[in-house]
């Protein structure tokens, strides 16, 4: 068992799915700009490096380069449908719960105001004494400074900390920062593609926290 001070969570594959929703925004995107749609599945791949990188990928092939009226037609079709597909994974709330106790933060490269938005919409904000989205610091996952910033926002020491999410960016910003970190399996990566990363710890539910946690 490891005492940690403070839970640094992802948001986006890791607290709640969104995966559907994102995408759907992706396709009526694409639509409105007379593009071809493309597949959820593939959209999936984009997800968790930020609304720019998803969009880029996203207009590959297509012939259009203007990635500014993308972005601006993602993000009024996804906040028009932010709530249509998106849930907590299970035992997220009963999770949260447990480690009341502890600091519980959000670290993401979501912009902060769809994060608050989903949060208040699954009355489940009140846990997360710190939400840093992607538009939070000058530079997003997997670069260390948001996190950084949470560990002397709560003055925690980096070995008394935990960053836990579902993807190999996760894993990279919580080992740039010196904390330990913990894969989850159930979203984005994968069991197979988060053991080339090598997280201190790996788990297929978030209540597994409770097994090494105290």
């Amino acid at each position: 068992m490891t005492s940690f001070q403070l839970l640094v969570f992802d948001f986006d594959g890791t607290l709640v799915d969104t995966k559907k929703d994102i995408a759907d925004a992706v396709n009526r995107t694409l639509k409105e700009l007379g593009l071809r749609t493309l597949d959820r599945e593939v959209l999936y791949t984009f997800i968790g490096k930020g609304v720019n990188h998803l969009m880029t990928r996203s207009l590959e092939g297509t012939g259009c380069n203007d990635l500014p009226r993308a972005i601006d037609a993602f993000m009024k079709h996804y906040e028009a449908h932010l709530m249509d597909h998106t849930h907590l994974f299970p035992n997220c709330r009963e999770t949260l719960e447990h480690f009341s106790h502890k600091a519980n933060t959000i670290l993401s490269n979501k912009p902060t105001r769809f994060i608050t938005q989903i949060l208040d919409a699954l009355d489940c904000r009140t846990p997360f004494s710190t939400i840093l989205g992607g538009d939070s610091m000058p530079a997003k996952k997997p670069d260390p400074g948001g996190l950084h910033h949470i560990l002397e926002q709560h003055r925690v020491r980096p070995e008394a900390t935990l960053m836990i999410g579902d993807s190999l960016v996760d894993v990279e910003t919580g080992k740039r920062a010196g904390v330990k970190t913990c894969g989850v399996t159930y979203g984005h990566a994968g069991r197979a593609t988060l053991e080339t990363a090598q997280p201190d710890w790996i788990i297929d539910d978030l209540l597994e926290l409770k097994q090494f946690i105290h």
